[in-house]
C-alpha cells in the first residue's frame, strides 16, 4: 500500500470547515426544543460532514479523555452536554452565513454531501449484513472519507469547487489536488483524523479507501468496509468490478449488492427529502447538488439574528464550582467557537500591576503559575494587549529577533509559532487577557472573526467580573459570619477560664494540704480530670463557625495559639506545674489553611508534651517564617518539652498507631492523627530528641 505523503496539515486552514445549511438549520431548530433527545440530534449531526468532524474531534479532546475510547456517537454527545453541542451549531451557521462560497461551491459542497451521506448509509448497512460489531463506526467511516475534500474547498472555493464539478476518475482528481495543495483528499482525511488520536483504524480506512481490493485482503475489517462502499458510491466504477470486489472481500453475491446499492440510494433521498435538497442527475449520471440558495441563505440569516453568536455559549457564572473551573469553561468555549485548542488566561491583580497565568487549555498548572508578567509597555505582546484594549494582530516570536523574552516563552510553552492576544475589558474594567497559540497567522481573518472573537472577550469579562464580584461576596459573608462566632466564642471560653483559674488555684492548695491522705487526694485528681475536661470543651467551642468546608480562608497562626495557650494555662499548665514559653515571630504571614485542623494539632501535641511531664516541667512553643524545604518556603510550628523524651525504639514509629507507653487511659493514636493532619494540610512533621530527654 502506498503510504502517505509528509504533508503539514499546518499549511492548510482547519477551523471552520463548511457545513450544509439546511443540516444547520435544522440542528439548531432541534436544539431550541424543550423535549429534544440526543438520539433526534444525532441523527441530524450524522447528516453533515463538518459537524460530525467538529464534534468528534472535541470529544476526543483532553477535555474529554475518559470517553475517547466511546465508539457511542450518542453517548459522545450526553458527554458534551446540549449547551456546547448548540455552541457548535449556531458557530457553524454564523460563520456559514458569513462565508465567500459562491453557487460553484456550493455545488461542490453539494456534492460532497451527497457522495460522503451515500457511503455513510452504505458503510453501516454493509457493516450489519456483515456482522461488523461497530456499525456507527463504519457510518463515520463512510460519512468522513471525503473530508479531505471539504479542507481543500475550504482553502480555495473558487478553484476546487470547479475542480469537483469536471467529471474525474479518482486517480486524476488526486492528481490534480496534488498540484494544487500537495496531498490529495484521502490523505489529508486521514491526517485530520489522525490528530484526533482514537483508538480505531479510522484514519487507516480513510487513507485506504482507493486501494484494490487484492491488497486488503489481510485488512482490518473497517478498513475493507470503508473501501468498499467508497467505490459503490461512485457511479463511473463498472459493476463487474464491484461484484468482483465484494466477492473477494466479503463473499457477496452480485444480487445482494446491487439490492444494497437500490437500498441505500432510497434511504439518501429520503434523507435529502427531509432536509429540502432538490438531487438532479446530470452528466453520466451523477448527482447534482445545490445546497446554497437564496433561501437558504435568507434563512440562516434570520437565524444568525435569532440565536446570535453567543447565545448558544455556557458562559453563565454560579453554574461552576469555583472561579478556576468557570475559567477553565471560557477556554473550552474559545475553542469550540474559533478552534483556539491552546491558550492560557492571565488575570491583573488589584493594582493592575501584573499579569498572573490562572488556567490553560492544554498546558499544565504547574507551568502557568510562573507566570507574572509585569503591565508595562513595550514589554510584552501580552501586557500590550491590556494595556492598549485591542486585540493584537498574531505575531511570530521564535522567528523575530524583536520579539520580547517572554513572548518567545509563551509561544515555546503553548508549543506553537503564532501568539495571539485577545484582553478582557468589561465597561472600565481590565481583568485580564488570554494568550493564544496558533500554528500560523490566518492573513485571510474577515472582519466578522475578529469582531466576533471581541464580543466573546467582552462577554467573558463581564461574567469573569460578575463571578469574582459573587465569589468576593460570599467570602466575605462567611468570613464576617466566622468572626462573629468566634468573638462569641472567645467572650464565652473568657469567662469559663476565669473560674477555670481560681478552681485550679485551690485545688493547688488543697493537694499540698492533703498530699499525705490518700482518699482525698484520689478525690482531688478525679476532679482535676474533671477541670481538664471542661478545658477540652471550652477547647471545642471555640470551634464554632470553623468547618472544614469554609477553613480555607488565610488563617493567622500566632493568633490561634495565643488563644489555645490562654486555655492551657487554665487546663494544663497550672494543674501540671508546666510552664510555658511562647516565642512566636511576628512576621508570620497569615496562610490558607484550616483552622480546625491547625487547634487538633496544637492540643493533641501540648497535652502529649504534658502527660510526659508527671512532675511539672517547661514547654516551648515556637514559630518561625521563611523556611527553605526543596526550593520552597514554608511556615514552621515547633513544640518542645524539657520530658524524659521518647525511647531510641519507638522514634523510628513515631507516627503509626501503637501500645502507648503511657497507660491504660492512652489510646497511642494521638501522633497517628497529628500525622494524618499535617499531610491534609499538605505539610510535613518530624521528631528529634535532645541530650538527656
Amino acid at each position: 500500500m502506498n503510504e502517505a505523503p509528509l504533508v503539514s496539515i499546518e499549511k492548510l486552514n482547519l477551523g471552520r470547515l463548511p457545513s450544509v445549511p439546511q443540516v444547520l438549520l435544522r440542528l439548531i431548530e432541534a436544539c431550541h426544543q424543550v423535549d429534544v433527545s440526543f438520539q433526534d440530534l444525532a441523527e441530524i449531526i450524522q447528516q453533515d460532514v463538518a459537524l460530525t468532524a467538529k464534534i468528534t474531534a472535541v470529544c476526543n479532546s483532553a477535555a474529554y479523555a475518559q470517553w475517547n475510547d466511546d465508539r457511542d456517537f450518542n453517548r459522545l454527545l450526553v458527554v458534551l452536554g446540549l449547551n456546547n453541542i448548540k455552541t457548535i451549531a449556531i458557530n457553524a451557521a454564523v460563520h456559514q452565513f458569513f462565508s465567500q462560497f459562491n453557487v460553484q461551491a456550493g455545488k461542490g459542497l453539494g456534492m460532497v454531501w451527497y457522495k460522503s451521506l451515500w457511503c455513510a448509509h452504505a458503510a453501516r448497512s454493509l457493516a450489519t449484513l456483515t456482522s461488523y460489531e461497530f456499525p456507527d463506526e463504519a457510518y463515520l467511516a463512510g460519512l468522513l472519507h471525503k473530508l479531505g475534500q471539504l479542507v481543500f474547498l475550504n482553502n480555495q472555493p473558487e478553484a476546487y469547487g470547479d475542480l469537483l464539478l469536471k467529471p474525474h476518475s479518482d486517480l486524476s482528481l488526486t492528481e490534480h489536488e496534488r498540484e494544487l495543495f500537495g496531498a490529495a483528499y484521502h490523505e489529508v482525511s486521514a491526517l485530520v483524523v489522525r490528530e484526533w488520536d482514537l483508538e480505531s483504524f479510522l484514519s487507516d480506512a480513510l487513507l485506504y479507501q482507493n486501494e484494490p481490493a487484492d491488497r486488503l485482503l489481510e485488512a482490518p475489517r473497517l478498513v475493507r468496509l470503508t473501501n468498499f462502499t467508497h467505490k459503490l458510491s461512485d457511479p463511473g466504477i463498472d459493476s463487474d468490478i464491484l461484484h468482483a470486489e465484494a466477492e473477494l472481500l466479503f463473499g457477496l453475491t452480485p444480487s445482494v449488492v446491487d439490492s444494497l446499492k437500490q437500498d441505500i440510494e432510497q434511504q439518501v433521498h429520503k434523507a435529502a427529502d427531509g432536509l429540502g435538497i432538490h438531487l438532479e442527475k446530470g452528466v453520466e449520471g451523477r448527482i447534482e447538488v445545490q445546497v446554497e440558495t437564496e433561501d437558504v441563505r435568507l434563512e440562516l440569516a434570520r437565524r444568525v439574528r435569532e440565536f446570535a453568536l453567543l447565545s448558544g455559549i455556557n458562559l453563565e457564572p454560579g453554574n461552576e464550582k469555583d472561579l478556576q473551573e468557570f475559567l477553565r469553561s471560557i477556554l473550552d468555549e474559545l475553542n469550540i467557537l474559533f478552534g483556539m485548542d491552546r491558550s492560557i488566561l492571565f488575570l491583573a491583580d488589584t493594582e493592575k500591576r501584573h499579569l498572573k497565568g490562572v488556567a490553560a487549555r492544554a498546558v499544565s498548572n504547574t507551568l502557568i503559575a510562573e507566570f507574572n508578567i509585569p503591565i508595562s509597555e513595550g514589554r510584552s505582546r501580552v501586557a500590550q494587549a491590556l494595556i492598549a484594549g485591542t486585540i493584537q494582530e498574531p505575531i511570530r516570536p521564535l522567528s523575530s529577533n524583536h520579539a520580547s523574552l517572554i513572548d518567545r516563552q509563551l509561544a515555546r510553552t503553548l508549543e506553537r509559532e503564532c501568539l495571539l492576544c485577545i484582553p478582557l475589558i468589561t465597561g472600565s474594567h481590565r481583568i485580564g487577557v488570554i494568550a493564544v497559540g496558533l500554528p500560523e497567522p490566518e492573513q485571510d481573518q474577515q472582519a466578522h472573526h475578529l469582531s466576533f472573537l471581541h464580543l466573546f472577550a467582552t462577554t467573558a469579562a463581564g461574567n469573569i467580573h460578575t463571578h469574582r464580584d459573587i465569589e468576593r461576596r460570599t467570602e466575605d459573608l462567611l468570613e464576617n459570619t466566622r468572626q462573629w462566632h468566634q468573638r462569641e466564642a472567645r467572650s464565652i471560653v473568657h469567662e469559663i477560664n476565669n473560674p477555670l483559674g481560681i478552681i485550679n488555684n485551690y485545688l493547688h492548695v488543697l493537694s499540698a494540704k492533703f498530699k499525705e491522705d490518700p482518699s482525698i487526694s484520689d478525690h482531688l485528681k478525679i476532679i482535676k480530670e474533671e477541670i481538664q475536661r471542661v478545658g477540652d470543651i471550652a477547647l471545642r467551642l471555640r470551634d464554632i463557625g470553623d468547618p472544614q468546608h469554609v477553613a480555607s480562608y488565610s488563617v493567622d497562626i500566632n493568633e490561634v495559639i495565643g488563644d489555645l495557650v490562654e486555655i492551657f494555662q487554665a487546663s494544663y499548665f497550672q494543674t501540671h506545674k508546666i510552664t510555658e514559653h511562647v516565642e512566636l515571630d511576628k512576621k508570620l504571614p497569615a496562610i490558607q489553611i484550616s483552622r480546625a485542623s491547625l487547634k487538633q494539632v496544637v492540643t493533641n501535641l501540648v497535652k502529649n508534651a504534658v502527660e510526659a511531664m508527671a512532675d511539672g516541667g517547661e514547654i516551648w512553643i515556637r514559630t518561625h517564617d521563611h523556611i527553605n524545604i526543596g526550593g520552597r518556603e514554608y511556615v514552621e510550628l515547633s513544640i518542645a518539652d524539657s520530658g524524659p523524651g521518647i525511647p531510641p525504639d519507638i522514634m523510628g514509629k513515631l507516627f503509626t498507631p501503637l501500645d502507648s507507653t503511657k497507660g491504660d487511659n492512652h489510646s497511642g493514636l494521638g501522633l497517628t492523627i497529628v500525622k494524618n493532619l499535617i499531610d491534609e494540610l499538605k505539610g510535613s512533621i518530624s521528631c528529634r530528641g535532645r541530650s538527656g530527654g
